[in-house]
């Protein structure tokens, strides 16, 4: 298998009760340092992807390789993801009476714990928080305080389900810068599960599932590109490619507009 890769699944398959597809034949490649987004409709299978990747669940059938192992052959699970994957969910599930180093030094193992807690708070910006506990810090803090936890043993592949789900764009927005430097400065690779267009254009890549199937694959090339594909997909956007125009919008004015939104769609 080739080394570039972080992640490769081949034809990845959940059921759950024997009869509902969470995940449908998924084929997915993820080079090493990519950061990169995975969106789609509640119960496309976004979750379930993660888990499957983070060694968190077991699929009905199909393959997962991580950084070169694959999956099914190890026999320490606990071990692989304390040392190759780090995860980061919507919950920070911070303990409340420990201060933001000492959340950090929580799963570390080795020595000189608490001078490498400090250095990956200092990493994400949280130098001078490192003796405040859950309660005194922001929500966007408290999350890169749980980032900086999941990078504890300096992981391969960092996993973020939801991660800004429960935080305001400003806060948000503090999110995916960390996650862009640790993907930039360390080269760690990124991914992360969001409904949040903003946080899809923060990445390089964007993979949307729809019904435990991948719809499209594409990286992500400007700011309006995403709002185009989306748009291209909803029932309007399909309508003006057959070359129907809605009823809805006959007699506004807004015919010529639609045409020259037509040629648009149809050049992405």
């Amino acid at each position: 298998m080739a080394t570039n890769w972080m992640v490769r699944t081949e034809v990845l398959t959940k059921l759950y009760d024997g009869t509902v597809r969470a995940l449908d034949g998924v084929n997915l490649s993820v080079e090493q340092g990519e950061l990169l987004a995975v969106m789609g409709p509640s119960g496309s299978g976004k979750s379930t992807l993660l888990h499957l990747l983070g060694a968190l669940d077991r699929p009905t059938s199909g393959e997962v390789y991580v950084a070169g192992q694959r999956l099914a052959e190890i026999r320490d699970v606990d071990a692989f993801r304390s040392r190759t994957v780090g995860f980061v969910f919507q919950l920070h599930n911070l303990i409340p009476t420990l201060t933001a180093r000492e959340n950090v030094e929580v799963p570390m193992v080795g020595r000189r714990r608490q001078s490498r807690a400090q250095a990956l708070l200092e990493l994400l910006g949280l130098a001078d928080r490192a003796n405040h506990r859950p309660a005194t810090l922001s929500g966007g803090e408290r999350q890169r305080v749980a980032i900086a936890r999941a990078l504890a043993n300096e992981p391969q592949l960092l996993l973020a389900d939801e991660p800004t789900g429960n935080l305001d764009s400003s806060s948000g927005a503090e999110v995916m810068d960390a996650f862009q430097r640790l993907n930039q400065e360390q080269g760690t690779t990124v991914l992360v599960v969001t409904h949040d267009t903003a946080v899809a254009r923060a990445t390089r890549r964007v993979v949307v599932l729809r019904d435990g199937k991948v719809e499209r694959d594409e990286a992500v090339r400007d700011p309006y590109w995403h709002d185009l594909q989306e748009f291209k997909a909803s029932g309007l956007g399909q309508s003006l490619l057959e070359g129907r125009v809605p009823q809805a919008v006959l007699g506004v004015g807004l015919e010529a507009l639609l045409t020259q939104l037509q040629g648009v769609l149809s050049a992405v």
